[in-house]
Parts: structure tokens; sequence; C-alpha cells
């Protein structure tokens, strides 16, 4: 084969090599977890600019997805103790992760080496990649201290503390999904309910839940009228979900 004729075969082929080429990694569809009883709002930064994430505790936020891979700081709004005027105080620093679609960030405080010391807290990725579990499923992810024990429709789980695992129940009636929550009460092996609802998981959507402890009893959600009238809720293990698919 002549020389000018090889290197328009080469020509020809070079789209298709480029085209089979795996494209760079792209930043996972992140949502934020916040296991801080303080009150404040959360921001991230990020290269175009600040942006507010969430603004209460034990609510998990809206999905976003970063430009890039490039870590970014998140800060808390806290007053500052001289002047008492709200400031943005770096309590962590979250790097996407390129391994899964999608990921829940759960940022926890630390107990601080000093009375007068700067925040510090704890950032954990949780894998929420929709292909590791199939539609219709539940991701349970128990971050309790407590085993936690679940009904949804005919199947059962048992989920102990740290552990995560997945259930995928048989669909009712329009998807609707029965459910049980009990945890075990430490000392006494006994089981007490949690939470007894109904959802709906419609495919192609999963449900991820994630079972928190409150010292507060998630104190946040009340009313200060409530507070008043049935008086300050007490500590506990709370049920968290939220829906994704890919």
């Amino acid at each position: 084969m002549r020389p000018r004729h090889c290197l328009l075969l080469l020509l020809g082929l070079l789209p298709v090599v480029l085209a089979a080429q795996p494209g760079p990694p792209k930043p996972a569809r992140l949502r934020f977890l916040f296991l801080d009883e303080s009150p404040g709002r959360y921001t991230l930064k990020l290269p175009s600019g600040y942006r507010l994430v969430s603004s209460n505790p034990y609510e998990i936020s809206a999905p976003f997805t970063p430009a890039d891979l490039h870590p970014f700081g998140v800060y808390k709004a806290l007053l500052d103790p001289k002047t008492h005027a709200p400031r943005l105080v770096k309590i962590a620093t979250v790097t996407p992760p390129a391994d899964t679609p999608s990921a829940l960030v759960v940022v926890t405080p630390r107990p601080p080496a000093a009375p007068d010391a700067a925040p510090v807290y704890k950032v954990e990725l949780i894998d929420c990649d929709p292909a590791k579990f199939p539609p219709g499923s539940i991701q349970i992810i128990n971050r309790s201290p407590d085993a936690m024990a679940g009904q949804f429709n005919d199947r059962r789980v048992v989920t102990g503390p740290g552990e995560t695992s997945v259930v995928q129940p048989s669909p009712g009636t329009h998807d609707r999904i029965l459910y049980k929550i009990a945890i075990q009460i430490q000392n006494t092996g006994g089981w007490q309910l949690i939470d007894d609802s109904i959802t709906a998981i419609r495919p192609p959507e999963r449900m991820i839940a994630i079972l928190v402890y409150s010292p507060s009893g998630m104190r946040n959600m009340r009313t200060a009228k409530a507070i008043a009238e049935l008086g300050p809720p007490k500590p506990g293990t709370f049920w968290l979900t939220f829906s994704d698919s890919p």
C-alpha cells in the first residue's frame, strides 16, 4: 500500500479512535446533610461564587452538580463572639467523587480541641449510585448508634449501626410501599417503633433512607409555640428519606 493511501486510511480511522476514547470523569450529583445541632446556614464556596445549600440541620438538600472535580469549601454562618454579627466560617472541604454519578455528603461536627478553637467537621461521602440498586428499591444507610429493623410490604431487613443495606419490596397498588421502622433499645434488647407510614416509589426512582440520631430531638423542626405547649422534644433516632433516579 502506498504511503499516501496509508495516511488517508489512518486519517479516516482517527474519528473512530477518538470516539472510542473514554471522556474525562464527570463530578457526581451531590446532596448535603448536616448532622449539626446548632443553627446556621450552610454555604458552598465555588469558583462562580457562594451558593446557599441548606438553612437547617437534618434537612437533605436539593441535588447540586459541581462544574468540575476541584475541591470546594463548605462554610457556615456563625455569630462573631466579639461583634455578635454573622460571619461565614469555613468548616469543611469537599472533593467531588468521580467514581459515582450520585452521592450524599454527610457533614458532622467534631468536638473542638479547645473552647476557643475553630470548628472542625467530618465529611463522609456516601455512594448513592442508582446502578447499584434496582428501580423501586430502597437503600438504607444507618448512621445512628442503634440497630434498625424495617418492614417494606413483603420484605424485612435489619441494618446495624454504620451499615448499609438494600431492600427491594414487591410494589403495591400505584407503587405504594407500606413500611414500619423500629430501632433496638440498648441495654434491653427490645424494639421501639419510630415510623409507620406509606410512600410511593415509581420506577425508575429509588429511595434512599438514612437513619440518624439527634440529641435535641430535631428541635429545629418544632415551632416555639409547639415547644411551649408540648415541651422540648426528647433525644431520638429519626428516619430521613429522599428519592433519586438515573
